[in-house]
């Protein structure tokens, strides 16, 4: 009796052993895929950026030129008009859509609104601040700048979706621009097609139409409470689903997006925590500009100041010129008049 339980015992030992060392196994063999996929990617990304250029596939100097418009689009944001109709309303916020031509039924949607409690640059730095949002949006499997350059940035996005839809994948470049004054901010992105930066998961739903355009205007200035906003965005979740669920995913997704942008931004005063400014390289960029703008006005002065120098030059040297013909005459006829008195007296003279 006491042999058979001791021998059970140590077969149940070795099976625990054995399930054991398996599992230890296993979780090796897990961690080694998910490293040699983590490789895989970071290698399938270097290469899918080797041909991309902002020159040729970012966000233009002529459509962020358009930013200037801003002041006028803040004046009409509540009542914008073109074909936008209100589909809801809330306090400090306003939701509208408007429908895009085209085959299918698409709509562009737009938010506006306006927060009190916290500043203009917090506002930007919790959105774009890569490793931050991924602690506050639950939605993010993966979000990593895959090249930047000024403050243009190239983003690969993965998005969870709805059950049984696959995750969505979104690659996209982005680009914050600073207003001269430094009263109005435009962060604008635009997808970038499976053409010039190839998908790399086969699991994931890539979205080839995906457009974003956040601008804001601060009440006083970066750092104080205050701040308006107007979010446009349009999005094509590349998915045979009933209308009525898609336009309600994307009714709440720009009002929901906001609502936690405001609350990771009250996160990042109260807490005082140090993220990556988003406006510190469009302020450089905007710094660049201003410096350009002012040299070659300056250039344009000096020019002009040249100019109008050698004009007057010309104008002066012809004044003495003339003044020095007119007085050559005068100067002819004094001198006949001392000869004619001089032979007049030489006359005299002789006859006497």
């Amino acid at each position: 009796m006491l042999n058979r339980n001791w021998g059970s015992f140590v077969l149940r030992q070795r099976r625990h052993f054995s399930h054991r060392k398996s599992n230890v196994f296993s979780v090796q063999y897990s961690f080694s895929l998910y490293r040699n996929d983590r490789r895989f990617t970071r290698f399938a990304i270097a290469a899918s950026t080797l041909g991309f250029t902002f020159k040729e596939h970012g966000i233009s100097d002529k459509r962020m030129a358009e930013c200037d418009n801003c002041e006028e689009e803040f004046a009409h944001r509540k009542t914008p008009g073109n074909g936008w109709e209100l589909l809801y309303e809330e306090k400090d916020m306003l939701a509208f859509r408007r429908r895009i031509e085209g085959p299918y039924e698409m709509y562009e949607y737009k938010c506006v609104g306006t927060y009190y409690d916290i500043s203009p640059r917090t506002f930007l730095d919790a959105q774009n601040d890569l490793k931050y949002r991924k602690e506050w949006d639950e939605n993010i499997v993966t979000i990593e700048v895959v090249k930047e350059e000024n403050e243009n940035e190239l983003i690969r996005w993965v998005s969870k979706f709805p059950y049984p839809m696959y995750p969505r994948e979104y690659v996209y470049v982005r680009r914050t621009w600073v207003s001269d004054n430094e009263k109005y901010a435009v962060i604008d992105s635009e997808s970038v097609q499976p053409e010039v930066f190839p998908s790399i998961s086969k699991t994931n739903v890539r979205v080839r139409s995906y457009t974003s355009r956040m601008s804001i205007r601060a009440h006083t200035d970066w750092e104080s409470h205050g701040v308006d906003y107007i979010l446009t965005y349009c999005d094509n979740p590349e998915a045979n689903i009933p209308r009525y669920i898609y336009n309600w995913m994307v009714n709440k997704g720009g009002p929901y997006f906001l609502k936690q942008v405001h609350k990771a931004a009250r996160e990042i005063e109260s807490s005082g925590r140090e993220v990556r400014s988003a406006t510190e390289k469009a302020q450089n960029s905007k710094n660049d500009r201003v410096t350009e703008r002012l040299e070659k006005e300056s250039e344009e002065k000096q020019r002009r100041d040249a100019e109008t120098a050698r004009q007057e030059n010309k104008e002066n040297n012809g004044e003495k010129k003339a003044q020095k013909t007119q007085k050559a005459p005068r100067s002819s006829a004094a001198n006949s008049f001392v000869l004619q008195s001089q032979e007049q007296v030489n006359y005299q003279r002789t006859a006497s």
